[in-house]
């Protein structure tokens, strides 16, 4: 993604830092794919992290350099954010005094006690600097663009990586509930109860500041891409079905006739 809009946007392009997964450099150049990595001469910084798909050193580092990009801008400056599945572990910036390794602690507790991704999201963005339009906030009044792939079923904004550039109001009071549902209540780290315990609900202003210098466009997921194999198709001179794109991944899928099918 950052290859091709660094190709797109070419001298307009000032500066840029990507974090994404661990080896995926080396991966793309063992596959013969090294045409979809930056050139030598890029003006984007890449910081590989998030090994086996878990925030780590690495990705906390690419998500402070990402932040201070975003804070130096200003109105006359355009931010363009590409954003992914996977985009969550490879952003993390937990709000001291909390550490990493104890807001990870905190989340895995939390997916192995049930809980969904809806009430994981909602503690990881209360705990994050950069989660529920935390990117956008420090970005503000730069004019944010972010481009989307969706791997989550609906393409709900807030969801992806975390919603980085949805602007998404935090309430504490919610966070202790879900923390309090899998009696978790009082084992949290005491960095995330003072946290929580001095945390205010993200102001309406921060939201209303930030959300008309924002757009977030989905350019890719499973119903674009049905809807292009559909396309595809009857130019092909089929007749494109798609059935239930969506419920569930193993239903989504395009079921395509022969023109002659009754």
């Amino acid at each position: 993604m950052a290859a091709e809009a660094e190709r797109i946007v070419g001298d307009h392009l000032v500066k840029g830092v990507i974090s994404v997964p661990h080896g995926i450099q080396q991966t793309l150049q063992q596959h013969g794919k090294g045409h979809l990595l930056l050139k030598e001469n890029s003006r984007i910084k890449v910081i590989e992290g998030a090994k086996h798909n878990l925030p780590d050193a690495d990705a906390q580092e690419a998500a402070e350099e990402i932040k201070q990009l975003a804070s130096r801008l200003t109105e006359e400056d355009l931010l363009l954010v590409l954003i992914s599945g996977g985009g969550s572990a490879l952003l993390p910036a937990p709000i001291p005094p909390i550490s990493l390794q104890e807001k990870l602690d905190v989340t895995r507790k939390l997916a192995a006690a049930g809980a969904t991704i809806q009430e994981l999201n909602t503690v990881r963005r209360a705990l994050s600097f950069l989660k529920g339009g935390g990117l956008a906030n420090f970005a503000h009044p730069a004019q944010v663009i972010a481009l989307i792939l969706s791997d989550v079923i609906g393409d709900p904004l807030d969801l992806i990586a975390s919603g980085p550039t949805v602007p998404t109001e935090v309430w504490p009071e919610e966070v202790l509930s879900v923390l309090e549902r899998y009696k978790l209540l009082n084992s949290v780290p005491s960095s995330v109860n003072d946290v929580l315990g001095r945390a205010s609900p993200r102001e309406s202003k921060d939201k209303s500041s930030t959300s008309g210098h924002v757009l977030n466009a989905v350019i890719g997921s499973n119903s674009l891409a049905l809807k292009c194999a559909g396309l595809r198709a009857r130019e092909l001179g089929f007749r494109p079905v798609v059935l239930a794109p969506g419920s569930t991944l193993k239903d989504r899928y395009c079921h395509i006739l022969n023109s002659n099918d009754h």
